[in-house]
């Protein structure tokens, strides 16, 4: 079980549960705190200070086809006597969601997918073997995050694996794109850089990965609890990619504070709001935007820009691709 003084109970939320159990008391139906900590093809999983067993949802709560609880999400929880199974009555208020857009039917209709709930930090993780990093493809997911209000980190695997010159290269481009982006260099077979990504976590952090298929987000959760609790698979030779051995996302507790969120490899997040992410990724960019002569400035060779020269070369060059993609 999951211990659940370790779930952060936030005041917010501790308020919204309150009222919402009023309700529900007056109408038979006492709940407890909860947290969902797993989806797969079943019921959610969830856990309270007492409890941890699978719930079905109330009827009073409508279905859609993105599903309306995701991992992190708190709840109100009722266990009926003699029921089989335990009941979400509410979904509490989400402090902010990690989510994607999914095509879904036979006419591959978009839908809005919640991946994750209630997430302080997003690790974008890449592997620094096969073809490296792709910086574009780090800068987007880095822009999704932040437009999702959860703090972006890079974490870049396999490090025993790569050249020490390439990989300084590789350090040295991104901090010019992402200055104040944590990065960390990772290998599970180097502890003391295991041992440096723990330090992210506070007791009442709670931690997403994200990263294709192959750059080792199963095995990095093995490193940090200090033993093989995931399945790991084997990456093809010929391209470094590997197979799906995360079928489920679930919350993980770590041994020295903090959750971990494993989820099945997802290669990138969509920009979802770019105006919004932008301005959050890139708020030194924003702040500095409000002295140019034009609104519309696109900080490329316009007159009277306040941009230009205020960051480096390559982080506006990163912003105004971004900016150019999304007009």
């Amino acid at each position: 079980m999951i211990p659940f003084d370790r779930l952060a109970y936030r005041s917010s939320v501790r308020e919204a549960f309150e009222r919402a159990n009023t309700e529900l008391e007056q109408r038979g139906k006492p709940c407890e705190p909860g947290c969902v900590i797993s989806l797969d093809r079943g019921y959610p999983l969830v856990c309270t200070p007492n409890f941890e067993g699978r719930a079905e949802l109330a009827t009073s709560i409508k279905k859609s086809e993105d599903g309306i609880v995701a991992v992190g999400d708190w709840i109100a929880l009722h266990r009926p006597h003699g029921h089989e199974k335990a009941v979400i009555e509410r979904v509490l208020p989400r402090l902010n969601e990690i989510a994607r857009f999914k095509r879904i039917g036979r006419e591959r209709q978009p839908c809005r997918q919640v991946l994750a709930a209630n997430v302080d930090v997003v690790f974008i993780c890449q592997s620094l073997t096969g073809d490296g990093v792709d910086e574009g493809l780090l800068v987007r997911q880095m822009v999704a995050v932040a437009g999702c209000k959860a703090a972006p980190v890079f974490v870049f695997t396999k490090s025993d694996m790569a050249d020490n010159a390439a990989i300084e290269a590789t350090r040295e481009r991104i901090k010019r794109i992402a200055p104040d982006v944590p990065l960390f260099i990772v290998s599970i077979n180097d502890e003391a850089s295991v041992d440096e990504l723990r330090g992210v976590f506070s007791p009442f952090t709670t931690g997403l990965l994200l990263g294709e298929s192959g750059v080792g987000k199963s095995s990095l959760v093995n490193a940090l609890l200090g033993e093989e609790t995931l399945e790991t698979g084997d990456v093809r030779a010929s391209d470094d990619k590997g197979r799906h051995t995360t079928v489920a996302r679930r919350m993980i507790p770590l041994p020295h504070g903090g959750l971990i969120i494993d989820a099945p490899g997802l290669r990138t997040l969509q920009i979802l709001d770019m105006e919004t992410s932008l301005r959050r990724a890139f708020a030194d960019i924003a702040k500095a935007s409000l002295g140019c002569r034009f609104r519309d400035c696109t900080h490329g060779d316009e007159p009277g820009c306040a941009v230009r020269g205020t960051v480096t070369p390559e982080r506006l060059d990163a912003y105004r691709k971004l900016l150019s993609s999304g007009r």
